[in-house]
């Protein structure tokens, strides 16, 4: 009798970009969560996985970064593999080089470029010219693919399941690419109810409120994080009001401070339930809140670190060599 092998859909991702996460079926999700779980347990158990020796990674941050660029760099040490970190205020950028013609150099000598920037359409630019993979890190106020990925890998590893679930992303729902990447990747599970909490001026986008409902999840959006929402809620996603993105400091000030998660609050909230974050936070959640056990942005980040390096295992063609 012939087995299937295993982890067989993440075969499709050899060689491929990672733009968006709508780009991912639930099998290959459930089978990058499983590799995920493994390369976590090997790690608890002491076990190398050199899978990537050889292999270099860039990463092409035009944006800051703590986690994202750390946990990628980690991901690719502890996978065998290299880093080649490019400094943007020393490269020849400051020279009045094009985005195009520095993907081309970097292309040249990474076998999978990770890359971050403020423009929305700067991925596309970058992959029309790359033959290798190029992950999105974060494309302005577009998507961010990995963190919603590791947002899922958390929720199944907090909770067992994201089938059934009923979450609240609130805060910066306008610019918060996360948020974006994560409700279109939710269209893959039988989530109970998804609610949009956030002021009319930082309300989700439309396209992506669309997108959602065209897959048939159940959504509805309030201005108000209501007691009536938090009792229900199994996940409280919140993020930050991202002042960067704003005009003027006027219109930040406006909404900064609207949603803040306090002690007080959390004593409405379910027993068993979570709160994430993307971070960084600024004064959205109370750092009284960081001693309940059901705040999980914290473990959020170690999650990261290998739903990436399961990432990179894939795109680089090596999961059958983690078996």
């Amino acid at each position: 009798m012939t087995t299937m092998p295993r982890f067989q859909s993440l075969v499709a991702l050899e060689g491929g970009h990672v733009e968006s996460a709508a780009q991912f079926s639930r099998k290959q999700i459930d089978e990058l969560l499983e590799l995920a779980d493994l390369l976590m347990t090997r790690d608890r158990q002491g076990q190398d996985t050199d899978v990537l020796a050889r292999r270099v990674m860039v990463p092409l941050f035009f944006e800051s970064s703590t986690r994202t660029f750390s946990s990628f760099c980690a991901a690719m040490a502890k996978l065998g593999g290299h880093v080649v970190y490019l400094p943007l205020e020393s490269s020849s950028m400051t020279k009045g080089e094009t985005l195009e013609d520095t993907a081309r150099a970097v292309d040249s000598y990474a076998d999978v470029v990770v890359m971050r920037h403020p423009d929305a359409q700067a991925f596309k630019r970058v992959t029309s010219v790359t033959r290798h993979p190029v992950v999105n890190a974060g494309n302005g106020i577009g998507e961010h693919p990995t963190q919603s990925l590791l947002d899922v890998f958390t929720m199944v590893a907090e909770l067992g399941t994201v089938d059934g679930l009923t979450i609240a992303l609130v805060g910066d729902l306008k610019h918060g690419r996360t948020v974006h990447s994560l409700a279109k990747l939710l269209t893959n599970f039988a989530v109970k109810h998804l609610y949009f909490v956030a002021p009319p001026q930082l309300a989700m986008p439309d396209d992506v409120i669309e997108f959602v409902r065209s897959r048939n999840l159940s959504v509805s959006s309030s201005s108000s994080l209501t007691d009536e929402i938090l009792s229900s809620v199994d996940v409280l996603y919140v993020t930050r009001v991202q002042k960067e993105r704003f005009q003027s400091s006027a219109d930040y000030e406006s909404v900064k401070g609207h949603y803040v998660v306090t002690k007080a609050l959390m004593d409405k909230a379910k027993a068993r339930m979570v709160v994430m974050h993307p971070l960084p936070r600024v004064d959205e959640i109370s750092t009284e809140v960081d001693d309940d056990p059901r705040a999980a942005y914290f473990r959020q980040m170690r999650y990261g670190l290998f739903l990436r390096m399961a990432l990179l295992v894939a795109v680089l063609g090596k999961t059958a060599s983690v078996c």
